[in-house]
């Protein structure tokens, strides 16, 4: 045995044992100076192997889920909130709860982990957990706000057309807000990077009718849209909106828009070919 499996075999006879405290402790010598958490790789091998012991057993697998959650240590936090996320069609209530708090966690890695989790809910429970990502879109917290934009970015990778009109109203709700930590993550990434890929045709609609709004954040998101490297794919097709956000005089937008010009230069040429068609 190398000194690289040793932590996988100590982890493995913890999840037999049920010794939180010897998962936690297995885990935390893989934890990295950089982050002070396991990387992404050994998390998921935990994940993997607790979901496997307990895959007839439920309760077992909601137990210890819920005790690494409430562990204290950032790792088994974050294995935690993924392995509850499959606990979920039995502790709805349960899982929910746990989540939002881990959604609002003051390290940004359980928060990514938290927000993955709700993806994996979203996709898998689509119609009974929607409504308590609806209720978080007016959440106090801006962290918690951010997680339903992921979240419903990662539901979107299953690319569930019935979803859609859904996926995007949760969208809708967080275009306006101002929150630096929502609206990084909303045009730029949630739209730009994720739902204008798994659902173009879909989002070109909505941006033609969000287009309509005069609220400059809004406006913000839908150029930044452009920024991203997917999103640029795409810039042909609303080069009706582009249009519209180019005309928009206020300093705000036109910071979103020059960023978003300046990746279509590198990436999308052919939107300034069809823009200069269109001129003549």
């Amino acid at each position: 045995m190398t000194g690289a499996d040793d932590w996988r075999v100590k982890f493995e006879e913890a999840v037999v044992r049920e010794s939180i405290f010897d998962m936690v402790e297995s885990l935390q010598t893989q934890a990295t100076t950089h982050a002070g958490t396991a990387n992404a790789a050994v998390k998921r091998m935990a994940i993997k192997k607790i979901e496997r012991h307990f895959s007839l057993d439920a309760e077992g697998r909601f137990r210890v889920g819920l005790a690494l959650c409430q562990s204290g240590n950032k790792t088994a936090e974050e294995v935690g909130a993924y392995v509850l996320s499959s606990c979920y069609a039995e502790h709805q209530e349960e899982v929910s709860d746990v989540l939002h708090s881990m959604a609002d966690h003051s390290h940004w890695e359980v928060r990514e982990w938290a927000a993955d989790a709700c993806g994996r809910i979203l996709a898998s429970h689509f119609d009974r957990f929607y409504p308590t990502m609806k209720m978080w879109t007016a959440d106090p917290s801006d962290k918690v706000r951010r997680a339903v934009a992921l979240a419903a970015m990662y539901a979107g990778h299953r690319r569930i057309s019935d979803n859609a009109p859904k996926i995007l109203d949760l969208i809708e709700v967080l275009l306006p807000d101002r929150a630096m930590y929502v609206r990084e993550n909303l045009g730029p990434f949630a739209l730009g990077s994720g739902l204008i890929r798994d659902y173009p045709s879909q989002v070109l609609d909505r941006l033609n009718h969000w287009i309509e709004t005069e609220d400059e954040q809004v406006r913000w998101n839908l150029a930044m849209i452009f920024s991203a490297a997917n999103g640029a794919k795409y810039a042909v097709a609303a080069r009706h909106v582009l249009s519209l956000l180019e005309s928009d005089p206020r300093p705000y937008v036109q910071k979103a828009v020059t960023k978003a010009i300046k990746n279509l230069r590198k990436r999308c040429k052919e939107y300034f070919i069809a823009q200069k068609e269109a001129d003549f």
